[in-house]
């Protein structure tokens, strides 16, 4: 029998593993995009389903998501057309990818790992570490500081979007729980539309996809800086104590499902995903203010009450 396993983390059994994935597609093919459209905080993106010829392994048997959400958004630049496709890769993980085409220039915008961790079993989580890593010609020093630029201005925004961002610019879109066949966090059709939103906003800060969002600033190169040397001066100056903590605030993955199985709802609004609204994971005691990271300092959210609440404590329900 072949060694399938979802991602690093746990192994499983082939049948089970298969079925529960299977399970998770059929959700997905039977999701829709509301009215064709994306929303880029005010701004509407009108779109249209399907494309005029097929992308990467749209039309492979093998692509779960089939051609079910394939979509065409035209923008100033031309037509982008997109394609969502779900598959197990050479290394027998199960990602999910974002492919598109614009004025001949296709490629991958955006991907996600479906991740499992041993500590929260029956939990398949949609998340991704926001990076740019395409290869730039000059000095590299300057390169790695401009990727590390787009990578923090793309999650400050994605943040200030409302989605669910870490300090170390992992992004969670989704927590699957295999054994409710339900998203805890969110709706089939929410997910959807932020992956393709997201995906077409990497796209724009790609600056090599074939279009640029009439609403946002460039963010193509001008390789005349690369040829100065730029090196990432303030690491120098950061404390190596200081370097260590980076990231602390960071709720594992196991620990978000825990919270989101145990809340279900936002336990301040007591709103829930059925309302059409997502559930982030917040410290009850800020982490500003000396709270820590653990199951019972940790509440669900949802984004308005999330973002209402700031660094202030609530109260424990």
């Amino acid at each position: 029998m072949n060694d399938y396993s979802l991602l690093f983390e746990e192994d499983f059994t082939f049948n089970q593993e298969l079925v529960d994935v299977e399970i998770l597609a059929e959700i997905l093919r039977n999701a829709t995009l509301s009215k064709c459209q994306i929303k880029i905080g005010s701004f509407i993106l009108q779109g249209t389903k399907g494309i005029t010829k097929d992308i990467q392994y749209s039309d492979e048997e093998f692509q779960m998501l089939s051609d079910v959400h394939s979509y065409t958004f035209p923008v100033q630049d031309g037509d982008i057309e997109l394609s969502l496709q779900l598959y197990e890769n050479t290394n027998y993980h199960f990602r999910i990818n974002c492919f598109s085409r614009c004025n001949n220039h296709t490629g991958q915008l955006f991907s996600m790992n479906l991740t499992t961790k041993k500590d929260a079993k029956g939990a398949i989580f949609f998340t991704q570490q926001i990076k740019f890593s395409e290869r730039l010609e000059g000095d590299k020093e300057a390169a790695k500081a401009f990727r590390r630029m787009k990578q923090q201005v793309f999650a400050g925004m994605l943040y200030k979007l409302g989605y669910d961002i870490a300090d170390t610019h992992d992004i969670l879109l989704g927590v699957y729980d295999t054994k409710t066949k339900k998203f805890l966090n969110t709706t089939p059709e929410k997910f959807l539309s932020d992956l393709l939103t997201i995906s077409i906003l990497k796209g724009h800060f790609m600056g090599n996809k074939g279009y640029q969002l009439e609403i946002l600033p460039s963010y193509n190169l001008d390789y005349s800086w690369l040829s100065t040397s730029i090196r990432e001066e303030e690491d120098k100056f950061i404390p190596e104590k200081v370097k260590k903590q980076i990231g602390n605030r960071t709720i594992p993955l196991s620990l978000r499902f825990k919270v989101l199985e145990r809340d279900r709802c936002c336990k301040l609004c007591g709103r829930s995903p059925i309302d059409g609204v997502k559930l982030h994971v917040d410290h009850i005691r800020p982490y500003s203010l000396g709270g820590t990271t653990i199951f019972e300092n940790l509440q669900a959210l949802c984004e308005d009450c999330n973002i209402g609440k700031s660094n202030k404590s609530s109260m424990k329900y």
